[in-house]
């Protein structure tokens, strides 16, 4: 089995808006077949008022839309087994967080362990993909850090 690891750095994405970017890929290198996605993930440090810390509104959630052909992700037990889209791909842990009397500070992440992998059927098409931060409710996050992460696809057949 081959596994593709692809390194994404926010800043380099293009805005769709202030909680998802569009990354630039030439999917032709993937043949056609059943992979299996997981990911890693690191924010910036993020600095947020007090306010701004304790509010719902952080990301905890991520959403990674590869458009595969027929967009068939096995990712729940839904209609026929597939489902139309990726959905929620994963949940982002509070690492590092401290608090001071005006501010906290926090670190996101995931590693290739929290979340189970997603198994994604066929061939990706076309030349983007794009990642999006939801908070809690699943709605766009406010205030949304920068990050580095790594798509891993694994060719399982």
């Amino acid at each position: 089995m081959k596994t593709y690891q692809i390194y994404i750095d926010s800043a380099q994405g293009d805005v769709v808006s202030t909680a998802e970017r569009s990354f630039k890929f030439d999917w032709n290198i993937l043949p056609k077949g059943e992979y299996e996605m997981t990911f890693s993930f690191v924010s910036q440090l993020q600095k947020l008022t007090t306010a701004e810390g304790e509010a719902t509104t952080y990301a905890n959630q991520i959403e990674i839309n590869i458009p595969f052909s027929g967009n068939n992700y096995k990712v729940d037990i839904t209609k026929d087994g597939f489902a139309p889209s990726t959905h929620v791909s994963g949940l982002l842990e509070i690492k590092d967080q401290h608090k001071n009397n005006t501010h906290t500070y926090r670190l996101l992440v995931a590693d290739t362990t929290l979340n189970i992998p997603i198994t994604l059927y066929g061939k990706p098409q076309g030349m983007t993909f794009n990642v999006r931060l939801l908070q809690h409710g699943g709605t766009d996050a406010v205030k949304s850090p920068n990050y580095n992460m790594v798509v891993f696809l694994k060719h399982k057949c």
